[in-house]
């Protein structure tokens, strides 16, 4: 892998707030459950959210295998 694409791939993986942490906190219980109705009434972000943090955790996957691959010793 080339410094560019090394690059590229730091580049895209970006600081983001993720809503899924926003949304988690405000339908959690005071017991520490998950408020059910709440979430079902709010699906669509819920589901938006999901989709935003499975898309950052792509991101950074790939980052990782490539910063990984990048510094592992070479067999020579």
């Amino acid at each position: 892998m080339d410094n560019q694409t090394l690059i590229r791939l730091l580049t895209s993986v970006r600081p983001t707030n993720l809503s899924i942490l926003d949304l988690t906190t405000e339908l959690t219980r005071p017991d520490g459950t998950l408020d059910m109705d709440g979430a079902a009434a709010r699906q669509h972000e819920v589901e938006l959210a999901c989709a935003q943090a499975a898309g950052y955790a792509a991101s950074t996957r790939r980052l990782t295998k490539a910063l990984q691959w990048k510094l592992s010793p070479r067999l020579r």
